[in-house]
């Protein structure tokens, strides 16, 4: 197989929709046309949804590949359809491609190879053997990196008074922790944050398309990959990239091993998936808290909400509004029939707003117990470093109420044209020092 980075297939197409082929209930939103995104989640559709349709065939719209798509929007279907074993993380049917993406993406290079994209037994083979580099003692010998990471960059920010912090703040602290966490020479972290903003559309996500640009840099990042993969292979050290270099599954399974490109992709997607949701939970928190002053003087007079601050402010945030699964057979949920090789989408925002679950589900509250909040997902293909997004955002916003009185708007807060992620691309913001 190439070790060539392959384009991401955009999550456009020309196609045309005519509002009259939308079911009614979505009011005339289709959810597979990017620019509607525009405007940030459309909380209203998803509340119709759970009302009166909590299970939607959707036409099928902008997808590259006209196919229609099921939607599911209610609490307690996402949470059974995400752990249903005739729903798929890879594929499913006669697809050639698969994925967790609205359209397919290509098998053997995302689709199968990346553990995000992976069905059991490999998938929870793959899990158990990184899980160890981002739980317990790992997490705890990197805290002071990620403590020193924060008070550096919040010291800087506050210096100057104001900032973005989208771009200024929580984009640069979550990827130069994953480069911690990856064990990534400290000298390379600024080309990690550039390659980042340039992947993630950062410097031209207004779009919703991937540009040249962006394929370059995912190419690179791939490419520094490869080699950083053989480096730690030859001086293995304490970190993710040295266990994912010299590790492998283990036999008895009826799983091969580990394919090389399965190592070289953990870079890009560590790098990409590891900062990405936590980026944004940070940058939508500090939007809710600075649009809601009492709730930040709440903080700062009670440190001992912040737990439960964090915990809304993932689901406030719900950083990866959907993923997507793939039927592999013909089965029943619910009163509906999924096809072999359907389409389901299960929609994390929707059901981190079910009000059957939530109360007062559409207020922010930083003393919201209990919060059982899907923001990292769930089942067995639930975010790998939960634990240490935790981590990081009770330790940049401890810093943070430990610096700033008061934090203000400065200006109009834009949202990418994306369903993927959940992105404020700016949150340009000044600081009152405490």
């Amino acid at each position: 197989m190439s070790l060539e980075q392959p384009a991401l297939p955009l999550s456009r197409s020309a196609t045309e929709v005519r509002q009259s082929e939308l079911p009614a209930v979505l009011g005339g939103f289709d959810l597979s046309d990017q620019d509607r995104f525009g405007d940030g989640f459309p909380h209203e559709v998803f509340a119709r949804l759970r009302r009166e349709a909590p299970i939607l065939l959707h036409p099928p719209g902008r997808t590259r590949d006209g196919e229609n798509f099921w939607v599911l929007s209610r609490y307690a279907d996402v949470v059974e359809a995400a752990a249903h074993p005739l729903l798929s993380s890879q594929g499913g049917g006669d697809r050639e491609g698969g994925g967790t993406h609205l359209d397919d993406l290509p098998a053997g290079t995302y689709s199968g190879a990346m553990l995000n994209m992976m069905d059991d037994p490999r998938h929870r083979l793959l899990r158990d053997l990184v899980t160890p580099s981002v739980t317990g003692p790992v997490l705890d010998a990197l805290t002071p990196a990620i403590t020193e990471r924060a008070e550096a960059i919040i010291s800087e920010v506050v210096e100057q008074g104001s900032c973005d912090f989208q771009n200024d703040v929580a984009g640069r602290f979550s990827v130069e922790v994953m480069a911690a966490l990856m064990g990534i020479p400290r000298a390379d972290w600024p080309q990690f944050v550039d390659w980042t903003e340039v992947v993630m559309g950062y410097e031209d996500r207004d779009s919703g398309e991937s540009s040249s640009r962006s394929q370059a840099a995912l190419l690179a990042m791939y490419q520094y990959g490869v080699k950083l993969i053989a480096d730690k292979r030859a001086q293995p050290a304490q970190d993710f990239l040295s266990l994912i270099a010299a590790g492998d599954l283990p036999d008895g399974h009826g799983e091969p091993p580990l394919r090389e490109y399965e190592r070289e992709v953990f870079v890009n997607l560590l790098t990409l998936a590891g900062s990405e949701p936590t980026r944004n939970v940070i940058a939508v928190g500090l939007l809710a808290l600075a649009e809601r002053p009492d709730q930040w003087q709440a903080l700062r007079a009670d440190r001992s909400l912040l737990g439960s601050a964090i915990e809304e402010m993932m689901r406030w945030s719900t950083p990866t509004p959907y993923n997507r699964r793939t039927a592999t057979e013909d089965f029943t949920f619910r009163d509906v029939r999924f096809r072999r090789g359907d389409k389901v989408t299960l929609w994390w925002s929707s059901a981190n707003r079910d009000e059957s679950v939530f109360a007062d589900a559409m207020s922010f509250d930083v003393r919201r117990d209990p919060n059982p909040h899907l923001a990292f997902g769930h089942g067995p293909h639930s975010c790998l470093a939960v634990d240490l997004a935790r981590i990081e955002l009770r330790t940049l916003f401890g810093v943070l109420l430990d610096r700033v009185a008061e934090v203000r708007l400065t200006g109009p807060v834009p949202w990418a044209n994306n369903s993927k992620h959940t992105v404020a691309l700016r949150v340009p913001v000044e600081f009152v020092r405490a």
